[in-house]
């Protein structure tokens, strides 16, 4: 069955599984892709071992651009901000395919020499590139299998036990147990078996998980502002006095339901604060400070911070600071940590650095000037800590674990992806908050200038969602936790695990080899 003229062909299994994978990515609440996705890959490596390192590279190509290419079309938006889009589409497709290139050919070696079963190679291999690609300048989560079950958070209760590696494990066992009972006829009905008790030992966690929420030790009455400025608008300093007038407006609309927090979007305020460390008079927002209180309320809003240094250049920042009822401008304040590589930081600055210093014209897209803020800093904020991400963070799960472990009682996410248009990224990324939510069991709260922003409970349930592109306010009432799971604790040991799985199994192939 294994060596038909299908599984012999160069490269059309691989394109069918990175087809179906893609879909997987897509919120449309599919899970049946990310269960079987990967078996046409797994029919073709085994078919295939016999053959050179080359037709192993080809085929991992053919696999990873099929993804790649369909799951980041969404990149394809930014073409109306810079024509540099469609290299950022192309350069990031071709980067990712390269990793899962490579992952393909050390699949295929170590199945070869050692024969280990793929219950062990593909979640070493797989989640070791996951991480791999997590690391560095230009890291990214957002191709993790893990990530692709936000839709459905029912089915991933159990990621507060692992996290999004432990959850994209149990994905890869699915896609290796419903290989096994195809290709052999004599231990079908054992994987098929454990394929069943994989599925209800999920399920029955999952069941259980979500009719027992976590006790909640208090509530936040949180109220969160879209005011929808469109970027053209947001980046015209003509228009910084009426995007001030806007976020007074549904500031003032939202304290009618006398919140104990107001929370803005990324860089609400269209003016950063500049502060000269000599003049403690400068670290002020006046504007908001006064609105805060009039109002009587607390407001966290994000902007840029720009710190003067003693050699005259300035430190930048995307930061988030918080305003108490009294107008205070509280001296803890947290940033973006996770910079998007170019547009808010040269990766690779020593090397790249004095190229793109000071660049003009279409190159200034290249040459962002932040610096990471401070980490794992929970704020201050109506009688509570709150952890704040800002933008694609989001998606990195260990930002918000940190946070958890710091004493964050809730969680917010403040962004400002307009970039995306209405491509199906949105609806992915804010998706992945309702992950986060689960493996804390902590409620968060999305703040988005044009949507999607969402308050979600700590069982990862959507309430008041908005709409993409709509101005307006939304209040809740949000629980306040201070559990902390399994995950908080332990936190990526599955994918440590995975590594070190891999690392034994090339060197055992290796020494095989010689």
């Amino acid at each position: 069955m294994i060596a038909g003229p299908l599984a012999r062909h160069p490269w059309k299994l691989p394109v069918v599984a990175g087809v179906v994978l893609a879909l997987g990515f897509y919120p449309l609440g599919l899970v049946v892709p990310n269960l079987i996705a990967l078996v046409p890959l797994l029919v073709w490596i085994d078919a295939n071992l016999d053959r050179g390192w080359r037709e192993w590279r080809n085929a991992g190509l053919a696999f990873g651009l099929t993804v790649d290419l369909l799951i980041l079309n969404w990149m394809l938006s930014m073409l109306k901000v810079s024509f540099l889009g469609a290299f950022a589409f192309l350069g990031l497709a071709l980067l990712f395919a390269a990793g899962q290139t490579l992952m393909v050919m050390a699949l295929a070696w170590t199945r070869s020499r050692t024969g280990w079963p793929w219950l062990v190679l593909l979640p070493a291999g797989w989640l070791s590139l996951e991480w791999l690609q997590a690391q560095g300048d230009i890291g990214i989560t957002a191709q993790h299998l893990g990530q692709t079950l936000g839709s459905v958070p029912f089915l991933t209760q159990v990621s507060d036990l692992a996290g999004s590696y432990g959850t994209g494990a149990l994905l890869l066992a699915s896609n290796v147990l419903v290989y096994e009972a195809w290709r052999s006829r004599e231990r079908r009905l054992t994987a098929l078996g454990a394929w069943v008790i994989l599925v209800a030992a999920v399920l029955g966690y999952d069941a259980w998980a979500w009719t027992h929420p976590p006790a909640s030790s208090g509530t936040l009455r949180i109220s969160l502002i879209q005011p929808n400025v469109p970027l053209d608008v947001k980046g015209d300093s003509d228009q910084d006095e009426a995007q001030s007038r806007l976020l007074q407006r549904l500031t003032e609309q939202a304290a009618k339901d006398k919140p104990d927090l107001i929370i803005w979007p990324e860089t609400a305020r269209p003016t950063p604060i500049y502060h000269r460390p000599q003049a403690i008079a400068s670290y002020a927002m006046p504007e908001v400070q006064a609105l805060a209180k009039r109002l009587q309320t607390t407001i966290v809003t994000g902007a840029e911070y720009m710190v003067a240094r003693p050699d005259g250049y300035q430190d930048a920042y995307n930061a988030v600071f918080v305003v108490h009822p009294d107008g205070r401008l509280d001296p803890v304040w947290s940033g973006k940590t996770i910079l998007v590589p170019f547009v808010e930081a040269v990766p690779f600055r020593s090397l790249l650095g004095p190229l793109l210093h000071d660049a003009q014209g279409w190159a200034r897209w290249l040459g962002g000037g932040f610096l990471p803020g401070p980490e794992g800093v929970p704020l201050p904020a109506a009688g509570t800590k709150v952890g704040v991400t800002v933008c694609f963070e989001e998606m990195f799960f260990d930002l918000q674990r940190d946070l958890r472990n710091a004493g964050a009682r809730v969680q917010a996410v403040i962004t400002n992806d307009a970039w995306f248009g209405r491509t199906y990224f949105q609806y992915y990324e804010a998706n992945t908050v309702r992950l986060r939510a689960i493996e804390n069991r902590s409620a968060f709260v999305r703040v988005a200038n044009s949507g999607i922003s969402v308050f979600v409970d700590p069982l990862g349930r959507d309430h008041l969602r908005t709409k993409l592109e709509e101005e307006t306010v939304r209040t809740m009432e949000v629980p306040l936790t201070d559990v902390r799971t399994l995950y908080d604790r332990a936190g990526d040991v599955v994918a440590y695990a995975a590594i070190a799985m891999f690392v034994a199994a090339a060197a055992i192939s290796w020494r095989r080899h010689r």
